[in-house]
């Protein structure tokens, strides 16, 4: 066999020439697939080294995603830690200032900070590529969700209680009885004295404050009237005002009577008016605080040092909230 120039030929025995070998059509078929299969592998071979090399349009795309969504983690990291650094700003002044001020035990830290998940938490998340950015955003999202759970229920009971406090100082006796407008003057100091009838040292339980008749009385804290009649064991026509947490005051040897039991009074509104009823040697106010059902010093619940214009201003409000009762007596005997 010959090859010439790319052709195969063979020697006929028969005709002594040299002819061209000419493959069948079983030949030819293999001989086709083969050169396919290899054209195949060649591009298959060619597409790995390229991919080696160079990245594909799809993987520049992810590429491009995936930087840009660690970017937009990281940023929201960092927006968790400024969260953060705000709710512990919040958990300092609830527990130094807001708490202080209004009397209550600050939170153990481990109560506030509780407790989240478990060993099966973020299961799905920890197996994807490079979990640790996102489980890190996930484990504080779920940290704050906690604290700010906790620090809403501290809001609420720091509000509750400001109410209460609201409440307390509004009922609270912190005002003269009688206005500086009006003429006063302290007759008789808290403690023990000499009584003015027997002249025996007795205890006085509150403070007597003298003027003219019909000298307007006023109501010294919000409260509810428990009492307004004529006592017949010396104190004459009084007022007992029940003001809630544990306090309540008397005014007694008044002249008339301007509220009735039940009422609803406010502080400056005026319940009565100075006079000398019951065991009483001249016009005066007997006037008693009573903290727990027990008498105390009037003289440490004047905090409001109001002058002639604010307590007349005050009065007024009061009026205002009971329907601008007029100055009608009321009495009972």
């Amino acid at each position: 066999m010959v090859n010439f120039f790319g052709r195969k030929y063979c020697l006929n025995a028969e005709t002594l020439r040299f002819e061209q070998v000419r493959l069948s059509s079983k030949q030819k078929a293999r001989l086709a697939v083969l050169i396919s299969l290899g054209v195949i592998l060649l591009a298959i071979g060619l597409r790995i080294a390229f991919e080696q090399v160079y990245s594909t349009p799809k993987e520049i795309f992810y590429t491009k995603e995936n930087l840009k969504l660690r970017s937009e983690y990281m940023a929201l990291n960092e927006n968790l830690r400024l969260v953060e650094s705000q709710l512990s700003d919040l958990k300092n002044r609830d527990d130094r200032l807001y708490r202080s001020i209004l009397e209550m035990e600050p939170v153990p830290s481990s109560i506030r900070e509780g407790g989240t998940g478990g060993s099966q938490r973020y299961t799905a998340i920890r197996n994807i590529t490079d979990p640790e950015i996102i489980l890190d955003v996930f484990s504080k999202m779920d940290k704050i969700s906690t604290k700010i759970d906790f620090q809403s229920n501290s809001l609420e009971d720091l509000y509750l209680k400001a109410i209460e406090n609201q409440k307390l100082l509004a009922c609270k006796p912190s005002i003269h009885p009688i206005s500086p407008a009006d003429p006063f003057w302290l007759t008789s100091t808290f403690g023990y004295r000499s009584d003015p009838f027997t002249k025996r040292r007795t205890a006085h339980f509150g403070i007597d404050l003298a003027g003219p008749y019909g000298v307007p009385i006023h109501a010294t804290g919000d409260g509810v009237i428990t009492t307004s009649h004529y006592n017949r064991h010396g104190y004459g026509k009084e007022i007992v005002v029940d003001h809630g947490f544990g306090y309540s005051t008397r005014f007694a040897h008044l002249q008339e009577l301007l509220v009735k039991p039940g009422d609803k009074v406010y502080r400056g509104q005026v319940i009565g008016l100075l006079g000398s009823t019951g065991r009483s040697t001249g016009p005066h106010l007997h006037y008693e605080v009573r903290y727990q059902n027990k008498a105390v010093n009037p003289m440490y619940y004047f905090y409001e040092n109001l002058s002639p214009s604010e307590f007349g201003e005050l009065t007024a409000m009061a009026n205002a909230k009971s329907g601008d009762l007029p100055l009608v007596a009321f009495s009972k005997k």
